[in-house]
């Protein structure tokens, strides 16, 4: 069992973002562990306080870089424990976010690119054809689990309820593009988003960024299967995307964590603990 001494990065940007707690990054870590099991072989301790993370590709990427950043420098150059700070709302929850707090809008590149490929041929040589609803799509060969498992759900549903049918077509995954107005990569690029009928779905840059009233009305039985199996609905951002489910399963996983630790009941008052600097451990992955 590894021991890592996490240092405090107390820098006064504006809107800076706070160093990582020892419990946070347990959490995210063991959250990384379940969504890519295998992925990441070690944890260690790098430079200026940054914690890295060895990965079966054999690649060290960054999970904090014990940097504090404005929301821009997370959008532009986010490390994985910014991508993984905000948690992520399940459904039923639809809450009505600002636009600083948009879990899974930030990314961390070097993560995606370690698991899916660093550029487009290394993608396309792992894209493959999968079914969904009564189409078929596009994807990374390591949705081929979740997407099957959605998919045993999602036909019986719509089969059951036609009237949710229209919600389901016109679908695409993976397409190499920048998201419009930036210079990132889409997650599109990786074949880990799907869109879902752009038809009758709206985007906040086609309406503005006033709340739609498709965040609202959007089939909750659609987003809870998605969310179910590893995707985040873009419905639930500010910036909203109503079309958007991205595979983010660790952003799933620590939801639920989170959820379930909220729900369980108090036993004993909480210990005082100090503030950083402090220690933290990280279980070895499970050999399962």
């Amino acid at each position: 069992m590894k021991r890592l001494l996490l240092l405090p990065a107390l820098l006064l940007f504006a809107l800076p973002a706070l160093a990582v707690s020892p419990e946070d990054a347990q959490l995210d870590i063991a959250c990384l562990r379940e969504a890519y099991p295998g992925f990441i072989l070690n944890v260690k301790n790098g430079s200026g306080g940054a914690i890295l993370l060895e990965t079966s590709t054999g690649e060290t990427i960054v999970y904090d870089d014990g940097k504090a950043k404005t929301l821009k420098e997370e959008l532009e150059n986010a490390d994985i424990e910014d991508s993984m700070r905000r948690p992520f709302p399940l459904e039923p929850d639809r809450p009505h976010l600002t636009p600083e707090p948009e879990p899974g809008r930030i990314r961390s590149m070097p993560l995606l690119k370690a698991l899916y490929g660093h550029d487009k041929p290394a993608v396309l040589r792992n894209v493959t054809r999968m079914p969904l609803a009564n189409e078929s799509i596009q994807a990374h060969k390591r949705l081929q689990k979740a997407l099957n498992a959605l998919q045993a759900e999602l036909k019986p549903l719509l089969a059951a309820r036609p009237d949710l049918a229209k919600y389901c077509k016109s679908m695409g995954c993976q397409y190499w593009r920048v998201i419009a107005g930036t210079s990132r990569l889409s997650p599109h690029s990786f074949g880990i988003a799907i869109d879902m009928n752009p038809k009758i779905a709206t985007y906040w840059q086609w309406s503005g960024m006033k709340r739609h009233p498709q965040q609202d009305s959007y089939p909750g039985e659609i987003v809870a299967l998605f969310e179910k199996h590893g995707f985040i609905w873009g419905g639930k951002w500010p910036h909203y995307d109503i079309m958007h489910f991205e595979y983010r399963p660790e952003l799933i996983c620590k939801a639920r964590r989170l959820r379930a630790a909220q729900q369980r009941p108090v036993l004993q008052k909480p210990v005082q603990r100090k503030p950083a600097p402090r220690k933290a451990d990280f279980p070895a992955p499970h050999e399962d």
